[in-house]
């Protein structure tokens, strides 16, 4: 069942479920918007302007957040890094600026939803999952084999949507596999888990159609962690959950070379940007560069593939040093906290699950998180919010107006 009621449930006409709407079609505009300034355009104009005037109910909840806290003090701390960048530009700052006040806009809509409606963030997920499932569907059947085309070109599937890279295109379905697998372990039985189910076989096959390693291993990853925190700790789960897990650990060793003489292409090209990327952080270990990096030309003339981090932990220490390092540190630390608590004390792994997926991407195949509407909003900071509202208690199977209700009725009854 998905437990899409409108935010504001007295009222048809209002604010909060506009902006309900116009979220809901944000989310999903990633699969079916072909281009995507016009995807940034509608984020702006019809999720952050009109939701300005829900933050501040956001706000009063998330100046308890842990996560919020850390996640002001880093964001803050990688903007002052601008000032001292070797090529400052006060116009790249204040895009940033922008980009920012967009980032932490859309986490606290978020967290208003699950204010609103504790079950509400979850059936918005659950309902874009269905449009993901239809979209990865299309891809897959419009996919033109590598068999037909010339020898020379070998071609790798990318999703419709706002995506035009195979392996963003990975992470942003591949997400949406989670939650489809979530749903269908949960409310096995009924005619929407079985919905859920063959659309999860069918963003996996999607998924390995990418040929995404990344993509692939944080989907094994999240899967295998969807299992094993199994609040039933039934056999079976706990069955396909070690099983996962020996293939995501024996993936992982073949990529890394461990089980044969080659390291997988994709993991033996990062390591000279890796190393490239220390290089340049021994230069200003502390403080780092500045966020505003500097372009390093390849023999073409063109940026070059040394620009791109591949890792936000290690593009971090480039632009902020030990100091941004930290503080990025302390983002994930406390979001796994709220992670681990949600999984193991009230039964429900899915946020884990999500936190692990987007962990695994950004750990190997990401630069800068500071960026208008790409794959780092579905997989860093969409999980980050749910995770916030998580550490605030904001989760579980009660609405707040439940909550009210029943505080009611306990002083009525004392009072009796």
């Amino acid at each position: 069942m998905l437990n899409l009621c409108r935010p504001d449930s007295d009222r048809y006409w209002s604010l909060s479920n506009l902006v309900f709407v116009t979220y809901i079609t944000f989310l999903a505009g990633f699969y079916f918007v072909p281009n995507a300034v016009d995807h940034y355009k509608f984020y702006i104009a019809a999720v952050f302007f009109p939701g300005l005037l829900l933050l501040p109910t956001a706000l009063k909840q998330a100046r308890h957040s842990l996560i919020w806290l850390s996640l002001l003090a880093y964001l803050g701390y990688m903007l002052l890094s601008s000032l001292w960048s070797d090529n400052f530009s006060t116009a790249i700052l204040w895009r940033d600026v922008r980009y920012t006040g967009y980032i932490l806009s859309f986490t606290l809509v978020t967290l208003y939803f699950f204010e609103r409606n504790r079950l509400l963030p979850t059936a918005i997920m659950q309902l874009v999952a269905l449009v993901v499932i239809v979209a990865a569907a299309i891809s897959i059947a419009t996919f033109e084999p590598v068999t037909q085309q010339p020898a020379s070109l070998h071609q790798r599937l990318v999703g419709l949507g706002t995506t035009d890279n195979p392996n963003p295109s990975a992470f942003i379905y591949g997400f949406f596999a989670v939650i489809a697998l979530d749903y269908a372990h949960k409310y096995w039985g009924g005619k929407l888990a079985y919905v859920y189910a063959v659309g999860f076989a069918t963003i996996f096959l999607f998924v390995i159609l990418t040929e995404s390693n990344t993509g692939l291993l944080a989907l094994t990853a999240a899967c295998t962690l969807l299992f094993l925190v199994d609040k039933r700790r039934a056999l079976p789960a706990l069955f396909i959950g070690l099983v996962l897990g020996l293939v995501t650990a024996a993936y992982l060793a073949w990529s890394m070379g461990l089980l044969n003489a080659a390291i997988d292409v994709g993991f033996s090209k990062r390591l000279p940007i890796w190393q490239h990327v220390v290089e340049q952080w021994q230069a200003a270990p502390v403080f780092g560069h500045g966020y505003q990096k500097v372009i390093v030309l390849a023999e073409n003339g063109t940026p070059s593939i040394v620009n791109y981090a591949h890792s936000v932990f290690l593009s971090t220490l480039r632009d902020g040093g030990l100091v941004g390092l930290f503080l990025l540190l302390l983002v994930y630390g406390f979001a796994l906290r709220s992670a681990l608590r949600t999984a193991l004390a009230d039964h429900n792994p899915l946020y884990l699950c999500l936190f692990v997926f987007g962990l695994v991407c950004v750990l190997v195949d990401v630069d800068q998180i500071v960026t208008r509407p790409r794959e780092l909003w579905v997989i860093l900071w969409l999980p980050l919010a749910c995770l916030m509202a998580c550490e605030l208690g904001l989760t579980g199977e009660k609405t707040p107006d439940t909550k009210d209700a029943d505080a009611r009725a306990d002083d009525n009854h004392k009072t009796d």
